[in-house]
């Protein structure tokens, strides 16, 4: 076997740690999140205060509360981090989003129930919120 039978993989496989290494499709950093839909991102991204969002190719960026943020769809689901920030302040943007996430699924789901109601020709009686539950009471209307 000559040398350069064995030189010639080892430079390619460096050519491509060197391209990997440069890249800017890969997301240093992030964290997962439980997220699929780059719709459903978006809003809860709204909802937690972020402004300037940009959206191309999987990947999203923009400002948030907690510093300029980046998520990139990685498989089925979005890693996220603060761009330039200790992990700590990542995992509570984090945090923060998932509640967001919760919230707008409930809101969600709220509005989908009110209009099958209104569909089976059902009234709402009452609707209560608190600590994080709602509790909703429909009767059939006269």
């Amino acid at each position: 076997m000559s040398l350069e039978l064995l030189l010639i993989p080892v430079g390619i496989a460096a050519v491509a740690a060197i391209r990997e290494a440069r890249s800017t499709d890969l997301c240093e950093k992030c964290k997962t999140t439980r997220i699929k839909d780059a719709q459903l991102l978006q809003d809860a991204l709204l909802v937690m205060g972020a402004t300037h969002l940009s959206v191309a190719e999987e990947r999203i960026t923009g400002k948030s509360p907690y510093g300029r943020i980046t998520f990139q769809r990685i498989g089925e689901v979005f890693l996220g981090r603060v761009d330039n920030a200790a992990d700590e302040v990542t995992g509570n943007m984090l945090a923060s989003l998932d509640m967001s996430v919760g919230a707008l699924l409930q809101q969600r789901t709220v509005d989908s129930l009110h209009a099958r109601a209104a569909d089976m020709g059902m009234v709402l009686v009452s609707q209560t919120a608190a600590n994080g539950e709602v509790q909703l009471v429909f009767e059939q209307a006269t």
